[in-house]
Order: C-alpha cells, then sequence, then structure tokens
C-alpha cells in the first residue's frame, strides 16, 4: 500500500470511529467490524450497506472556470462566458464519432436552452456565474445548460440567497449511449485525457452494474480552492434496446440528466452543517416546486437525496418520436421528462477531519471559506443512483 493509500485509510478509520460517536441511534447504523475504514446502515428491506470512509486519491487541479465566469455582469456576458468555456477544451461532441448516434433535435434542443437563457434577468445571471465559477470549465458549462434550462435550479438558487445559504455543485449524472459502442467508456476517456478526472481507487467505486439494464462509471476531481467534483457517467446495456438512458442521448445529446445540488450554513458555533432535506423540500415546495419521493434516510445523514419532478420537453419533432415509437411506443411519454434537479444532504465532518482530510491533498483548510465544506461521505450509493433513473421514468405525468 503506498504512503498516499495509507494515510487516506487512516484517515477514513478516524473519520468512521467519529461518526459512530456521533450518531443518535435514529438510523441503524453499526460498525464494520471486517473494515474499520466503513460503516453499515441497513435499508428498509432490512439490508446492510457498507458506506466506505476512504478519501478518493487525486491529484489537485486548477478551477479554471473562474477565468471565464468570475467577472460575469450580466446576462450577455453569461451567455459569452458560456461559449467561451464551451471552446476551450474538447467535449463530447469533439470526440471522434461521439455523435454518430444522437438525433439532429438535440443540438435544436441546447440553442432552445440558450434562447432561454437570453431573457434570464442581470441578477439571475450573475447567481448563475457565481455558482459555477469555483468549478472546472467541464462541469461549469453543464451546470450552466442546467441552469439555464429547469425552473427548479433557478428556483434553488433563488432561495439560498434568500436564506443565506451556501450552495455546494455535488454531482453531475451525464446520460451516454449504449455500451455496445463504449458510449461512456468513451466519454470517461475524454474526461480523464483533457479534464483531469479520475475513477476512485476502490474497486466498488469504479463501475456500477445495475439490474434493469444500465451501467455507469463515477469520476472524481478536487480543485485547488478545495471544491469536489463528482460526475455519473452512465449508459444503457446493449442487451437492452429499451432501457432509456441511450434514447436520452439520443434526444437529448450530451446534457446532463440532472445536476445535483446541496446546500450548508454556519450554526450558533461557527460551525458548517449541512442544510436538512426535510427543509430544502419543504422551501422548494413553497416555491411551488414539487419533489418525488426522498431516499438515503437510512443512512444516518450521510447522503439523503430526493428529486424534482422532471422538466417536460412538449417540443419533440415527428421525426424523434416515430424513432422512440418504433422502438417502444411507452418511451414518447418518458423521453419528455428532459431534466431534474437533485437535491442532496451530506454530513459535514468536524473541523479537526476537515483540516486531515485537506492534508491529504496538500491543502490548507480554512474554516471561514464556503467551499471548504468537507463530507463523511464522498461516494454515490448504487441503490440511490438507481432511485434516479426510477424517479425520472415514473414521473411521466409530472
Amino acid at each position: 500500500m503506498s504512503d498516499t493509500a495509507d494515510r487516506c485509510r487512516q484517515f477514513a478509520k478516524r473519520a468512521a470511529a467519529e461518526f459512530l460517536r456521533e450518531q443518535e441511534n435514529n438510523a441503524p447504523i453499526a460498525p464494520d467490524e471486517r473494515n474499520p475504514a466503513c460503516v453499515l446502515a441497513q435499508n428498509k428491506q432490512g439490508r446492510w450497506m457498507r458506506l466506505d470512509f476512504t478519501p478518493f486519491q487525486a491529484s489537485v487541479k486548477r478551477a479554471d472556470a473562474a477565468g471565464f465566469f468570475s467577472a460575469v455582469g450580466g446576462t450577455n456576458e453569461l451567455l459569452t462566458a458560456y461559449e467561451k468555456a464551451r471552446r476551450a477544451l474538447p467535449f463530447e461532441m469533439d470526440i471522434s464519432h461521439g455523435m454518430d448516434r444522437v438525433s439532429a433535435y438535440a443540438s435544436q434542443f441546447l440553442d432552445a436552452i440558450l434562447a432561454r437563457a437570453s431573457t434570464l434577468s442581470d441578477h439571475q445571471a450573475r447567481g448563475i456565474a457565481a455558482f459555477v465559477a469555483p468549478l472546472d470549465i467541464y462541469t461549469s458549462v453543464k451546470a450552466c445548460e442546467s441552469l439555464f434550462y429547469s425552473h427548479a435550479d433557478l428556483a434553488l438558487l433563488e432561495l439560498a440567497e434568500q436564506q443565506d445559504w451556501q450552495l455546494h455543485f455535488d454531482h453531475l449524472a451525464m446520460r451516454c449511449g449504449c455500451d455496445t459502442y463504449r458510449d461512456a467508456q468513451r466519454v470517461v476517456q475524454l474526461l480523464v485525457d483533457h479534464h483531469g478526472y479520475a475513477p476512485a481507487q476502490l474497486k466498488s467505486e469504479v463501475f456500477y452494474q445495475f439490474p434493469d439494464g444500465w451501467n455507469a462509471y463515477p469520476l472524481y476531481k478536487i480543485l485547488d480552492n478545495g471544491q469536489v467534483l463528482r460526475l455519473f457517467i452512465d449508459q444503457s446495456d446493449g442487451s437492452r434496446p429499451a432501457q432509456i438512458i441511450q434514447h436520452w442521448n439520443y434526444v437529448y445529446g450530451y446534457t446532463a440528466h440532472h445536476l445535483g445540488i446541496r446546500a450548508s450554513m454556519v450554526n450558533t458555533d461557527g460551525h458548517r452543517q449541512s442544510v436538512r432535506l426535510s427543509q430544502l423540500i419543504e422551501s422548494l415546495q413553497d416555491k411551488k416546486v414539487q419533489v418525488m419521493t426522498p431516499t438515503g434516510m437510512y443512512t444516518g445523514g450521510l447522503l439523503l437525496q430526493v428529486f424534482t419532478k422532471p422538466q417536460l420537453n412538449m417540443d419533440l419533432p415527428d421525426d424523434v418520436l416515430s424513432h422512440l415509437t418504433a422502438v417502444q411506443p411507452e418511451l414518447t411519454t418518458t423521453i419528455r421528462n428532459a431534466k431534474l434537479l437533485e437535491m442532496v444532504a451530506r454530513r459535514e465532518c468536524p473541523i479537526h477531519l476537515a483540516q486531515d482530510y485537506f492534508a491529504l491533498y496538500g491543502l490548507r483548510y480554512d474554516a471561514d471559506l464556503p467551499l471548504h465544506s468537507v463530507t463523511y461521505y464522498q461516494y454515490f450509493l448504487p441503490n440511490q443512483a438507481a432511485h434516479v433513473i426510477n424517479s425520472s421514468v415514473q414521473a411521466q405525468s409530472a
């Protein structure tokens, strides 16, 4: 075991022990006797899930979106910054054969997103720019597209300003095509080679295979400002021609399936804590944003998630509808669920663990910097990742 791997594992042991001491017996959480870097959580079905606290290993990368978005003053400047960032590095549409199985409508869909963005107020544009400026080029571009399109995302930005919450980028889920053509693998290679992402060193976090016909590659990155970035690159299995992810990719291209955002606030003791998921749900409902069924309550706050009702797209052209009908008639309904917002709550570490976490990457922790949010659990949970797709498909009448 390398020195870095050993330090990550020792941190995980301390974090697991600290978390177990903090537990208030409000969830079935137990130590993992076989691996002290993990804890066990029992879900509603009675199955014990292992949550590994070992941080991902990665070299620190530059927060290169700031050069495009940090000085945005209004809507036109935001759109200009977006276009410049999009041209700065290769994206999926720049990959050889990357667009072979994507519809012509996908470009029209993106054009419509940008046209909608031109109607944003300067105040909204500054809010979007402030959210994406601390990110990297890839996530800033994809997050802009989501924020331009989704009413729920914009409502959350407005809510955070009103409540004095700090919003944190948590992750993006990217819908690719089909593993027959290695579509997700090609995108993963792009992200590793050109955008500085890396898979986790934990075998359990490198590749997810789901029983209902899709698979995914999680990728990770930490920036020099302390921002952690997570990507979820998913595709359909070649043996499942009606599985929806490949059809989302065909219709909408490489826009994100959803943007995951979490919120934090500083408590009266001066410590950062996660905004409760229940509070996020209630506050968004007050803004007439409907949500799906929350998940993750069994994790003791390590990872809780809820998805808003999908943003519906009723403008699909006839040729796209005919293509979908030929595969499976039901796809014409489910594929209209174009975009979700995911709200995430992850339990924050105490300051002494946050200091140790940043030290693993050669960074100095500063409790006064909102970006310096350190959570106990860094990864995804496969059964909760599946909840995303199931929520999307089931929300046919959203």
